[in-house]
């Protein structure tokens, strides 16, 4: 009998050994969860000022503007990579339905931190969160999808022009390329949106 109890003892404590263990652990947890959340409120208040350098013609300055700039590769994007040929800031491609939008990025956005981060944000933060099939269809309709959506995308550009640091010289830069190549004809086309 006193074997019995002991063993019966023995196991309450052990179980509430465990029990004491793991919600430790759970504080500790989330304690430290909350410790990481508080340094990132803190990270994102700060202000982010690019280098006056211009940056180096590698996929390695791409990755670095996508990190100083916190701008994210959304899911339904590869991550973006350098492409020599390009003569064009940027480009977002679909090739075919159902694969993922390749983001490529030209020599001509590497002028300035504040330019590059500025094309990025034009990809991936407008263009990779557009509908293609909508784009598509209102271009067949004569709606200027096609049209809509690059206005979109230059807007964003102009609109975080404090985010990047643009000089004013890129930002009328920006507006001219917008208005000549993507003119709009009514007030409307810069308030249609072709996102999803």
């Amino acid at each position: 009998m006193f074997l019995k109890a002991a063993s019966t003892s023995m196991f309450r404590i052990m179980a509430l050994s465990l029990v004491f263990s793991a919600a430790g652990g759970i504080f500790l947890a989330k304690q430290s969860m909350d410790q990481r959340e508080l340094f990132s409120k803190e990270l994102r208040a700060v202000t982010v000022v690019p280098p006056s350098t211009k940056p180096a013609l590698t996929q390695e300055s791409i990755d670095i503007a996508m990190t100083l700039f916190d701008i994210k590769v959304p899911a339904n994007a590869n991550a973006p990579r350098l492409d020599m040929t390009l003569e064009d800031r940027g480009l977002t491609t679909l090739n075919g339905w159902g694969s993922k939008l390749d983001v490529t990025i030209g020599p001509a956005a590497f002028t300035s931190w504040a330019l590059l981060g500025s094309t990025l944000a034009h990809e991936l933060e407008v263009h990779c969160r557009q509908n293609f099939a909508v784009i598509r269809m209102k271009d067949l309709m004569g709606l200027d999808g096609t049209l809509q959506a690059e206005r979109e995308a230059y807007l964003h550009e102009l609109a975080n022009s404090e985010r990047f640091h643009l000089k004013t010289a890129d930002q009328l830069n920006i507006k001219a390329t917008m208005d000549y190549y993507y003119p709009a004809a009514t007030q409307a086309d810069d308030r249609l949106s072709a996102k999803k």
